[in-house]
């Protein structure tokens, strides 16, 4: 098996781990009162009936998740490494699919449970929103993003006079480059305006995650509202840092057989993170020990919640909401800054993907 071979399908690997474990440990991680996407007593947690569902939801998702990883890297024995890729990533779109049939069994179970059961929970809806908690980073730190803007600007002008009339753009899977553009000014403009609208997109769901709803365990709230802040400014830093590589890799001030290994080493700290989060702080800081919280919420919201995964409540005035399957936040559809903020979004993304070709890269 050559280097370039192996280093694709340690990469895969790597992926299907990281998406294998974040499906099926997910029960897990959310809080007492929820169960797949669920609203329950929180003393029913322990019920065996409960415990059998996350139990089977998790093998499930395991083994089937094994027998689809093993099975669609076994295809680099009989197909180019190309075609495997594609089959892998179909064969990790196929799981998801079916963790998400699972998924819905489960909650079926779970809601002939709670209808069939004498369980006591509030219906009565107090969406407790507050103001920006005092635990998420100010949107100022973003500014720190330009750090590295500016050292692929300042790079791009520094070695611009001495470069060749083609700069390699693109690189296969082997390490070799396989699309050239033509030096130009704006050649050299595109990585650092792409890393100025992802700066954006960063700054603006740090901003949505500390106006979000608070749930009435408040501290246990806040805190976790600070610690997904700090995580998405990490994730967001590393993949500024990553854009300026590439472009340092462009203008031949770093080999671009780094480039090979620093997607690996984003997603080693990524997948490591997740672990560290749902381990030990939990969906909406679940495993988090805080002292004078109130009682969990107790509120009983389900019919907010399409499938345990959609939220609409035009009542609720929060923009992000924290998820009930799943960690961190989604968007409350019933509030019509979610649909702008999904249209801006929509748009910087777009921008992103348009960028290259204005600048006749």
């Amino acid at each position: 098996m050559n280097e370039s071979l192996s280093f694709i399908i340690g990469i895969m690997g790597l992926t299907w781990v990281l998406v294998l474990t974040a499906t099926a440990f997910t029960p897990y991680f959310m809080r007492k009162n929820i169960c797949f996407g669920i609203s329950i007593p929180e003393r029913e947690y322990d019920n065996p009936k409960i415990k059998s569902l996350r139990r089977n939801y998790s093998i499930s998702c395991f083994v089937i998740g094994l027998i689809l990883g093993i099975g669609s890297t076994a295809f680099y024995i009989w197909v180019p490494a190309e075609r495997a890729i594609w089959i892998q990533l179909g064969g990790i779109f196929l799981y998801i699919v079916i963790s998400n049939f699972i998924y819905f069994f489960m909650r079926s179970e779970i809601k002939a449970m709670k209808q069939s059961s004498d369980w006591e929970i509030d219906t009565e809806t107090v969406p407790e929103i507050g103001e920006r908690s005092d635990n998420t980073i100010g949107t100022a730190w973003y500014l720190l993003y330009l750090v590295p803007i500016a050292i692929a600007v300042f790079a791009a002008v520094l070695k611009y006079p001495s470069l060749p009339g083609q700069i390699p753009m693109h690189y296969n899977i082997a390490g070799e480059v396989d699309r050239y553009a033509a030096k130009s000014i704006g050649t050299f403009a595109v990585m650092p305006l792409i890393q100025l609208l992802l700066g954006l997109m960063f700054a603006g769901m740090n901003f949505g995650i500390g106006m979000s709803g608070h749930q009435r365990n408040f501290r246990r709230t806040q805190a976790f509202q600070g610690i997904m802040s700090i995580y998405l400014f990490v994730i967001g830093f590393m993949v500024m840092l990553m854009f300026t590589c590439i472009q340092l890799t462009m203008v031949s001030i770093i080999n671009e057989k780094l480039m090979m290994v620093l997607p690996v080493v984003l997603l080693v700290v990524i997948f490591a993170i997740c672990i560290f989060l749902g381990v030990k702080v939990g969906q909406g800081g679940s495993r988090l020990e805080t002292r004078g919280d109130a009682p969990i919420n107790k509120v009983d919201d389900d019919r907010y919640w399409l499938g345990g995964f959609l939220y609409c409540n035009k009542d609720d005035p929060s923009l992000f909401v924290e998820k009930r399957f799943g960690m961190g936040y989604t968007l409350n559809f019933g509030n019509l800054k979610s649909f702008i903020a999904i249209a801006v979004f929509v748009v910087l993304i777009l921008a992103i993907i348009v960028l290259p070709f204005l600048l006749g890269v």
